[in-house]
Parts: structure tokens; C-alpha cells; sequence
């Protein structure tokens, strides 16, 4: 069984949740984490430490003149690298699902070396985010080879070999 860690329970994270739910089929083992306590199931440390993978999609708002803020997924980064056990035989594959500029997800993989990154973007519209997660014509996932083919065995483990996943580089993910 894979352990699912979900850190941001707005549409995004609300869709993955329920892809990997029973609602589904499917029997992974499930954990959020969100900001807001009355949106997160568990601490930081529990959903970071108890999962194999931990899907990111917290907020990216626009600044004034436009450009993305990448204030919060910094933050939240800084917070990860004070939580996560890296003395642990294992530790997940952290999957940013927010929007970012080309180059901000290698960024902090440089910043944190010892995490397993990769970028893997979603193509969800906010209307039917939970069918447009189950119901993909493609992942794409970004980042180093071992880790982005980890995400292709739980994309394959969860949705069969009949989608296609596209491995790449953070920059072409993103």
C-alpha cells in the first residue's frame, strides 16, 4: 500500500485526495496537511515522515505587477527541511503541483539536496478538479531520473500503464 501525503487542501489538493481515496478503488493511505486547522488531517511532520509521496499545491498569488509569489512553497520548503528526517531508511518524493517559473523547482532541489524533488504540474480545472485528476490523459513529471521513475510507478500503480508519463527536466515540467 502507498502512503499518500497531501500538504495544501485547497481544489488541488482536495483532487488528490480524492483520487487516492476508497471513494475510487483505490487503498492508498492517505494523509493532509494544510495551514488551515480546520482543512488538515495531520502535522507537517506526520505527512512528511509517514508518507512515500507528498503531493505540494499550495497557493502561488500573483504580485501587483504580475509575476508569480513563491513565497509560501519557499516557506514551506524551510519547514520541510526542519521536520523531515533524513536519517530515515526512506524519505518521499515531494511533488510541487503549483504554478512556478521555469527554474524555481531545481532552485530549491540545489537548496535542499537531500530531498527527492520533482515538478509535476496539474491540468485541473477548478469546476471538476476530482474527475479532471482521475481521469488524466497524461502525467508529466520533472526532476531527476530515480525520482521522477518513482512517480511513474505510483501513476502506474494507481492509474495503469494505459496513461501515459512523461519524464523530463524540472524546467520542461515546469
Amino acid at each position: 500500500m502507498y502512503k499518500i501525503g497531501i500538504v495544501g487542501r485547497g481544489f488541488v489538493g482536495s483532487a488528490v485526495e480524492f483520487g487516492f481515496s476508497p471513494n475510487v478503488g483505490c487503498d492508498a493511505e492517505v494523509r493532509v496537511y494544510d495551514k488551515d486547522p480546520n482543512k488538515s488531517l495531520h502535522s507537517l511532520k506526520e505527512t512528511i515522515n509517514e508518507s512515500d509521496y507528498v503531493f505540494v499545491s499550495v497557493p502561488t498569488p500573483s504580485n501587483q505587477d504580475g509575476s508569480i509569489n513563491l513565497d509560501i512553497i519557499y516557506d514551506l520548503f524551510d519547514e520541510i527541511d526542519k521536520v523531515i528526517d533524513y536519517e530515515a531508511e526512506q524519505h518521499p518524493v515531494i511533488m510541487i503541483r503549483s504554478t512556478v517559473t521555469p527554474g524555481t523547482t531545481r532552485k530549491i532541489q540545489q537548496e535542499y539536496p537531500k530531498m527527492y524533488i520533482v515538478f509535476n504540474p496539474e491540468f485541473l480545472t477548478e469546476r471538476s478538479a476530482k474527475f479532471d485528476f482521475i481521469n488524466q490523459s497524461r502525467f508529466i513529471v520533472g526532476g531527476n531520473w530515480g525520482s521522477t521513475t518513482k512517480v511513474e510507478h505510483l501513476y502506474q500503480w494507481r492509474f495503469g500503464k494505459s496513461t501515459p508519463v512523461i519524464k523530463t527536466n524540472f524546467e520542461t515540467a515546469e
